[in-house]
């Protein structure tokens, strides 16, 4: 064989071995593609749907008290202003005495939240916060313990009755010239348990929740300043 007829073989053999190499690497997956589909939607259809807070709801409704308004006139000495704790958009807040649910034990010191009859959302809040807080639970949150509903003649009265939280709410304290400056050890440890309350209400529920109202006023303290958020009637889910 000759030296020419060599270097016309050689080359050539040498660009079809690199041409099965490239062949083997990069294998056709168009096909496995398509037969992974059935796969991923019997998947998909073998998930739970989530369910909705009203859903929800139905199933924890009975954990919350439903409080007689007259029950709730007398806890607070007939809506005092003496017992005023504040007052808002929807309405004013009340320190109250009620009995425990069970009806044992010592007197439980709560705060009543009152609808003014003339808001125009007020209702739809109320209901709003009732069924979402009679579902959720978290130390973060602040607890609903019942609530009361009056459809009357010439007005509607609609109450929410709350754990009381004696050290009331960052806000105060923040810009309160009458209250102790709170320590930087104490303002670390707020900072967080809000952040552990909001991480819960946007991945520890079944649904997806839009607090929308998250302000240093709705971030309430207990007797030993652990935060807890508050005023939900305004949550989207």
């Amino acid at each position: 064989m000759s030296v020419t007829t060599q270097a016309c073989i050689f080359p050539f053999k040498f660009k079809s071995k690199k041409k099965r190499k490239e062949s083997k690497s990069a294998p056709d997956l168009r096909n496995k593609s398509d037969s992974l589909t059935p796969v991923l939607d019997r998947a998909s259809k073998s998930l739970p749907s989530p369910r909705s807070i009203p859903e929800l709801y139905k199933e924890k409704e009975q954990n919350l008290k439903v409080f007689s308004l007259q029950e709730l006139r007398d806890s607070t000495n007939g809506f005092s202003r003496l017992q005023k704790l504040g007052e808002g958009g929807f309405g004013s807040v009340y320190k109250g005495i009620i009995k425990p649910k069970n009806g044992k034990g010592s007197p439980i010191l709560v705060a009543i939240k009152k609808l003014n009859p003339h808001s125009l959302q007020g209702h739809k809040q109320w209901l709003a916060e009732v069924q979402f807080l009679g579902v959720v639970n978290h130390p973060n949150l602040v607890k609903l313990l019942g609530y009361c509903s009056v459809d009357g003649e010439r007005r509607i009265q609609r109450l929410l009755v709350y754990e009381y939280m004696p050290n009331r709410s960052l806000e105060d304290h923040l810009f309160n010239r009458a209250l102790n400056p709170l320590p930087w050890i104490t303002r670390l440890q707020i900072m967080l348990g809000a952040a552990q309350g909001l991480a819960y209400l946007h991945e520890g529920l079944e649904v997806q929740v839009i607090y929308r109202d998250f302000k240093s006023s709705n971030v309430l303290l207990d007797e030993d300043f652990k935060p807890k958020l508050s005023d939900f009637g305004l949550v989207i889910y």
